[in-house]
């Protein structure tokens, strides 16, 4: 019986969720520099050998790799939007959506969502293919489905690709329709790391204007300084560490959040408040669509806030209870790390960060530890509105990662 070509490989029908070219090119600071999605006719892929049995196909003579022709798979990495199991959504930064096919050629169908109180959008998302060098693919916010040409003309063989949300919610919410190998077959999914970390911060840890560097008066054109185009969360410090520490990441971060509030007078959706959430659009928080938090249990976690809830006035009795209620709940085991997240109050943190460690080892929980990482230096802060650069959240893991390989033995 020969086997069918696998199309539009959805994402319902692959798993559950857990958590060499493209349509558009990209200049050197990672921007897109075109178009980047094609409806139109692709190049034809050249026809595979069908395998005998379209669930078991013998790796011999054929040369294609046993296991495929089963059902195709797909690996979530991150908190996804399964209300609707046909169409997962990625709202937080650094989701990741990765699949492996024999064949020559892959496309992705999406669809952005960009709501009318978001600007600085759409998403922008990083492609790789076989592990070279990422391509940024940049959306179309017009909320109707688009095929996206990722490779063709590859090497008859067998390809991993991933999928990696570079910017925020705020810049917009991207629908996964499906992969499709044409004439090629899927594979196993790739397998997860074997360590799980989260990171919580607020705009010093998402990348926030990390792609465009030293605008006059640090003022990003085209404007908002938030706009997807700016950001890269690969380059920020909680993905960095993810590298280090080969584990991987649950980026719950959001830029002008703190853990009580936003920085707009009338935004009290913090942190304790979104943190179940798989999507923190604050328009959906009176019915929010929540992530299974036992379903992926971090091993390491990095709480890095504060900054924004300066002038709370019983601060450290909400932080602790949020480290103990929400966070050591979740993972009674995990190594926590409360860092000190800027300049701003910093003796105040420091000391909230340095008693809740110490109330912990008193109650005898050993895994709770203070980090101070060393104060930023204005010419670390050159992204726009006076953002990390690359430099500075290199240095941040470093400081971060140390304590951490110290303390975890990794």
């Amino acid at each position: 019986m020969s086997t069918p070509p696998l199309r539009w490989v959805l994402a319902a029908a692959a798993c559950c969720v857990l958590g060499h070219a493209i349509a558009c090119g990209s200049d050197d600071n990672g921007t897109p520099n075109g178009p980047s999605a094609v409806d139109g006719p692709r190049p034809q892929s050249p026809p595979l050998p069908p395998p005998d049995k379209p669930s078991a196909v013998d790796s011999g003579a054929s040369g294609v790799p046993a296991g495929t022709g089963g059902p195709p798979q797909v690996l979530f990495v991150g908190r996804f939007d399964t209300t609707d199991k046909a169409a997962p959504q990625a709202a937080w930064p650094g989701s990741r959506i990765l699949t492996r096919f024999y064949g020559t050629s892959v496309s992705v169908k999406l669809d952005e969502i960009v709501d009318d109180w978001m600007d600085g959008g759409p998403s922008y998302w990083d492609v790789t293919i076989d592990h070279a060098a990422p391509k940024t693919v940049a959306m179309i916010a017009d909320h109707q489905p688009h095929v996206f040409d990722l490779a063709a003309n590859l090497p008859l063989g067998t390809h991993e690709v991933e999928l990696y949300k570079r910017s925020e919610m705020q810049t917009g919410v991207t629908r996964f329709l499906g992969f499709d190998f044409h004439d090629g077959l899927s594979l196993p999914a790739p397998a997860r790391q074997k360590r799980h970390i989260e990171a919580m911060a607020d705009s010093y840890g998402t990348g926030y204007g990390i792609v465009t560097l030293g605008a006059p008066n640090l003022e990003c054109l085209p404007p908002p300084n938030h706009a997807g185009r700016h950001q890269n969360f690969r380059l920020a410090w909680p993905s960095l560490l993810a590298a280090r520490f080969g584990a991987d990441l649950e980026g719950t971060v959001y830029s002008g959040k703190g853990l009580t509030r936003g920085i707009w007078p009338t935004d009290d959706d913090g942190l304790i408040d979104y943190y179940n959430r798989s999507n923190p659009n604050p328009a959906m928080a009176h019915d929010p669509p929540l992530f299974d938090l036992s379903s992926w249990i971090p091993d390491a976690i990095f709480l890095a806030q504060g900054t924004v809830d300066n002038g709370l006035g019983d601060f450290r009795t909400v932080y602790r209870d949020f480290v103990v209620n929400q966070l050591r709940a979740r993972a009674p085991n995990a190594h926590i790390f409360l860092i000190v997240p800027g300049r701003v109050a910093r003796d105040k943190w420091i000391d909230t960060v340095n008693s809740v460690a110490q109330e912990r080892a008193a109650a005898g929980d050993l895994k709770v530890y203070p980090v101070v990482p060393a104060q930023e230096e204005a010419e670390e802060m050159t992204g726009c509105g006076f953002h990390g650069s690359p430099a500075y959240h290199q240095r941040i893991a470093n400081e971060i990662g140390a304590v951490a390989a110290a303390k975890t033995g990794w």
